[in-house]
């Protein structure tokens, strides 16, 4: 090889090396997040639930009741739009009410009343219940995955004024 040949292909090989290492790098969606049909919601659901049953999901809102039993169980949560992120967006008005089914068994105090959870599952018709003394229909999705978010945010702020002097010893 002579001297022009390795100046031509010594940079081409250098960026062929940094894509097939970057490419490695990637941030893959998780499989629980993919396929979610963004425009199924709650009132879908309640209108149509035999043609709905199937139609993966992402709701989320604030925990209002939680049920568990021997091989599964159920939260009741009061829906809330979500953000991009899948944070429930509690300025907004609450979209009704759904029941998340989980196999096995939920901590009750991770997954506690008046905390912000999101699920991704699938929707699984709906069942008639009462909310006090009132008649309700909820839509019941199957949990594939959850997250439970805090309450509130930290707020970073850190103002530091001031004339300093430092000394290492």
């Amino acid at each position: 090889m002579t001297g022009r040949t390795i100046r031509v292909w010594a940079p081409r090989a250098v960026w062929a090396c940094m894509v097939v290492g970057l490419a490695g790098c990637a941030l893959r969606p998780r499989p629980a997040a993919t396929h979610i049909d963004r425009r199924m919601d709650l009132q879908a659901v309640l209108a149509h639930p035999r043609r709905t049953r199937g139609a993966r999901v992402r709701w989320g809102g604030i925990i209002v009741q939680d049920t568990v039993g021997p091989a599964h169980s159920t939260l009741t949560v009061l829906a809330y739009p979500l953000n991009g992120q899948g944070r429930p967006r509690l300025r907004r008005i609450p979209e009704g009410r759904f029941q998340a089914v989980a196999p096995g068994y939920l901590d009750p105090i991770l997954f506690a009343r008046g905390r912000l959870v999101t699920v991704v599952g699938t929707v699984i018709g709906t069942k008639p219940g009462l909310i006090g003394q009132a008649r309700y229909i909820y839509p019941r999705v199957q949990v594939l995955a959850s997250h439970v978010w805090r309450l509130y945010r930290p707020r970073r702020r850190h103002w530091q004024f001031g004339f300093g002097v430092g000394i290492g010893l």
